[in-house]
């Protein structure tokens, strides 16, 4: 169209030439499977449009003056300049600031990306550059059939921090453990949202603007085992050496490297087959459900092991072993998904039957305590040791009753001192174990108005242990202390410590016999290689395993989930930040319920506030502060040193709301 000009060429009609790159084809289509698409070739449209033209008038010129008939549904515009979509309807150009000089592209949202699952796999499928990181995480779950998909998110590769150009690789990339470039994504039809490439001379069945909205497909079983399988595939390499630094300054440095959950992926300059990794960010958001949840589980263990062989949390030689003992037998166990797809295993059939026991409860003849209007509590003899500066002393035997949130602990006759009560709710509960020693302790941190309280109990072996964690644990969150659900508790937490509750099967699995003992080398840390010999470390990993029994695969990830979420500093985002009136960097960290002020060079807990603390926060994006509101009239002031304030502020919002 040609606009009315003056005698000097200038347009008077609000008219102006604007500029569109139009991407040739669809990001990655054509391309060999596991091979990197060709770059796309750019044909450059020079159209006359005005200032009232909105984004989606501009799009439908922009394939009008094209004149190919083909899908253009996934098509949108990308500002080169400003680094953002353009998305219809939109708003008028003015109302944006396009103009003559500004550069435009047409181009597919769909583009193809390499995923680095937890596990070591690496998927390559088409994901939605103009979608955040959460909805992108999203729609891999619904394609892998992973439940709670607002556990995962984005974040790079390490080797990427400090590159020039991301995405631009130095190396040739290895093909994919899976390719799912084949399927094409489509909203609308009866086929659902995602299909195989439609050949040019078969006519295409309608479609809808977003292509997100509609399902995705689930993959074939074989497909889904073969990503936590490790069988025909590339096993990672184990770490090569112990992690340098502090180590609190080397978690820290973990979340600057996730994507920003409020932007798309093409504006953080993600580009095509560039790999990112998809891990979980709020692992302690959802339960545990082996007969739903089976790739998920495997996936969170994958995570967890990595971590553990990092070293990016803390944790005993007891815990280490039974982390280890469980690894070495999901390594020489038959290869599982963890999904039972035929007949139960005698184990597995157990285990059904007592959850349909737990669930059926207090149907029968049988008369609970609770219904007689009695309140249920747990009373027994405990060891009790009152906590100073330094260290646990006064150790003491006591008469301890947990009723409700409420534990009184009552000196024996004799003895002297008075009772004493503690309100659990809220309360943290960490356990101290170490099954050579026959110890089994537990502390226990009170919020009290003074600070944060402690008492050590001793139980005298692993079944009290077990009664009084799962006890605590319930008074903690405000749950009841029935048969039941103290039950359901105590027999996992004799799972986290490697005993079968109420079995006494400790025989050998058949795929032990021809298998060699277990090596330290690739279960264990460098840090616990460097303290004890390989020969001492065999030992006792061989004599956990004893007491450990048979487990299926299914059965020994699942364990070591739950063992790894119950460790002390599980959850935890580390944070170096600098408090207001100080003059040197801590560390905050924000765990599922509290925050913690951390002193980096001792690991020393300063401060603990709980999340019913927060009243609220505020970030000024201006000059990068923090800002928290806590009770008591206590104002914070931080800045965070080790990555951009928004991801702070996003664990700190995520724990809240999951």
């Amino acid at each position: 169209m040609a606009g009315l000009k003056t005698a000097s060429g200038e347009d008077i009609d609000g008219s102006f030439e604007l500029q569109v790159e139009v991407e040739e084809g669809d990001a990655g289509q054509g391309d060999a499977v596991g091979q990197p698409s060709a770059p796309a070739a750019l044909r450059i449209l020079a159209l006359r449009v005005t200032g009232d033209l909105h984004i989606g008038g501009l799009m439908r010129l922009i394939v009008e003056t094209i004149g190919e008939a083909r899908d253009w549904s996934d098509h949108a515009l990308w500002w080169v300049q400003q680094r953002r979509w353009l998305l219809p309807p939109g708003p008028p150009l003015d109302a944006l600031g396009v103009g003559g000089g500004s550069r435009l592209r047409f181009a597919p949202r769909h583009r193809p990306l390499r995923l680095r699952l937890p596990g070591g796999r690496v998927l390559r499928l088409h994901l939605n550059f103009a979608r955040t990181p959460v909805r992108a995480a999203a729609r891999v779950c619904g394609l892998l059939g992973i439940r709670h998909p607002e556990e995962l998110s984005l974040l790079r590769p390490e080797e990427e921090e400090g590159r020039e150009g991301r995405g631009r690789k130095s190396r040739p990339q290895a093909p994919p453990d899976l390719d799912l470039t084949h399927l094409r994504p489509r909203a609308g039809g009866a086929g659902g949202g995602w299909i195989p490439p439609c050949p040019s001379h078969l006519p295409r069945p309608p479609v809808s603007p977003d292509p997100d909205e509609a399902p995705p497909p689930a993959l074939p079983p074989e497909q889904l085992r073969a990503l936590v399988t490790r069988e025909g595939g590339r096993d990672p390499a184990p770490f090569p050496r112990s992690p340098r630094g502090n180590p609190f300054v080397r978690r820290a440095q973990l979340h600057a490297r996730w994507l920003d959950t409020s932007r798309s992926l093409m504006e953080q300059d993600v580009v095509d087959n560039e790999e990112l990794l998809l891990r979980f960010k709020y692992p302690c958001a959802m339960g545990l459900d082996p007969q739903e949840g089976g790739l998920r589980i495997a996936l969170l263990h994958e995570q967890a092991r990595k971590a553990l062989l990092a070293e990016e949390i803390d944790c005993t030689e007891e815990e280490m072993l039974l982390f280890a003992a469980l690894q070495y037998q999901i390594d020489g166990a038959e290869v599982d998904d963890g999904v039972p797809e035929g007949p139960l295993e005698p184990q597995d059939l157990d285990t059904a039957l007592d959850k349909l026991e737990l669930s059926l409860a207090g149907q029968g003849t049988a008369i609970l305590p609770e219904e007689l209007g009695a309140a249920p509590e747990l009373v027994e003899e405990l060891e009790i040791y009152r906590s100073s500066r330094w260290s646990f002393w006064g150790s003491r035997p006591a008469r301890a009753v947990l009723s409700g949130s409420s534990l009184s602990l009552w000196s024996l006759p004799g003895l002297g001192a008075g009772p004493q009560q503690l309100n659990l709710r809220g309360c943290e509960v960490t356990p101290d174990v170490d099954l050579r020693a026959q110890k089994f302790c537990i502390k226990l941190r009170v919020p009290t108005p003074e600070g944060m309280s402690e008492t050590l109990l001793r139980c005298r072996d692993a079944p009290q242990y077990a009664r009084w964690v799962a006890g605590c644990r319930l008074a903690s969150r405000g749950g009841s202390l029935s048969a039941t659900s103290l039950r359901a508790e105590a027999w996992g937490v004799l799972g986290v410590l490697g005993v079968q509750p109420g079995r006494g099967d400790h025989t050998v699995p058949p795929w032990a016999l021809s298998r060699p003992p277990p090596d330290p080398q690739q279960l264990l840390p460098h840090r616990f290689q460097r303290k004890f010999k390989a020969k001492q470390l065999t030992s006792r990993l061989l004599e956990v395993l004893h007491h450990m029994g048979t487990l299926t695969p299914g059965q020994a990830r699942l364990r070591f989930v739950e063992a790894w979420r119950a460790l002390p500093g599980f959850g935890l985002g580390h944070f170096v930040v600098r408090f207001q009136g100080t003059r040197h960097d801590e560390i905050l960290a924000v765990g599922p319920s509290q925050l913690l002020r951390i002193d980096p060079g001792s690991g020393a807990v300063t401060r603990t506030w709980r999340h019913s603390d927060l009243r609220q926060w505020d970030v000024n994006w201006d000059s990068q502060q923090v800002r928290l509101w806590l009770t008591g009239d206590v104002t914070l002031g931080l800045r965070v040193l080790s990555a951009a304030p928004r991801v702070l502020h996003q664990f700190l919002g995520g724990y809240l709301v999951l």
